[in-house]
């Protein structure tokens, strides 16, 4: 049987091709892991679920309309993802992931919950854009505005290099229900991607990585390493109409960049 291992990212689009792993089966899980209520409560209480909302336009890039009570109602297209709150020399950022196919000049609307799905900020496009502080093709790092920033919890800068192969770590995982918890992984290997330093990571306790997970933060020793960019899926082309994918619990992860690594 042939396969092939595609990697999608998971702010709704396809982020690579075929990606050169000899094999996609699961790996066996360990025995549960049980993770420890402070990280898990310290990484809930950092992270923001991050929503982006633009025209969603035909092929000729026209904004589309629907009829809505006698009007005319422009259609919005909606990208989700995560982001981890963080300090760096004092200053409140956000990291979330830089794969986000709605950040254009036309991005309408962007809104910031908690994990409880609670709103926090809602910000035009414009200023949205005015937050970016960095961006290399795998992370982006905004400034928080106070509304997120004050009173909230963040977790500190840590250096990915401190996590090697064997590794535990953990991250927000949000479910396909939409709720929010926090899995353990173990990292596979450092290895890169479309020129982007990345762990290969698998779940310890099964847990797939889904939509809307982008962006996530990777912790380790309480520190953030990383954020997570997508699942791993398998292909089956062994025979004709057999073009099945299936999910896998492999996932790819984003390391901190160097520059923002702690000293």
């Amino acid at each position: 049987m042939f396969r092939k291992i595609l990697f999608f990212s998971l702010a709704l689009f396809l982020i690579g091709g075929v990606m050169k792993v000899t094999t996609g089966s699961k790996p066996a899980l360990a025995s549960p892991i049980t993770i420890d209520k402070t990280i898990e409560q310290h990484i809930l209480d950092s992270t923001l679920r991050i929503t982006l909302y633009a025209p969603l336009t035909d092929a000729q890039g026209n904004p589309q309309y629907v009829l809505e009570n006698g009007q005319q109602v422009m259609q919005l297209a909606v990208n989700e993802g995560l982001g981890t709150l963080t300090r760096q020399g004092g200053d409140p950022l956000i990291v979330t992931h830089d794969h986000w196919p709605l950040l254009t000049p036309d991005l309408r609307r962007v809104q910031f919950h908690n994990v409880a799905n609670d709103l926090l900020l809602d910000l035009s496009g414009e200023q949205f854009l005015q937050l970016v502080r960095y961006r290399d093709g795998g992370t982006m790092v905004l400034a928080a505005p106070q509304e997120l920033a004050t009173g909230r919890a963040s977790i500190s800068l840590g250096d990915s290099r401190s996590a090697g192969k064997n590794d535990t770590v953990y991250l927000a995982h949000r479910s396909q229900g939409g709720g929010i918890s926090v899995a353990a992984m173990v990292v596979q290997k450092e290895t890169t991607y479309k020129g982007q330093p990345v762990f290969r990571l698998s779940s310890l306790n099964g847990e797939v990585v889904l939509e809307g997970n982008s962006g996530g933060g990777i912790v380790a020793g309480g520190l953030l390493i990383g954020n997570m960019w997508g699942t791993v899926l398998v292909e089956d082309v062994s025979g004709p109409g057999a073009h099945s994918l299936q999910q896998t619990a492999f996932s790819l992860a984003a390391q901190l960049p160097r520059e923002m690594s702690a000293n």
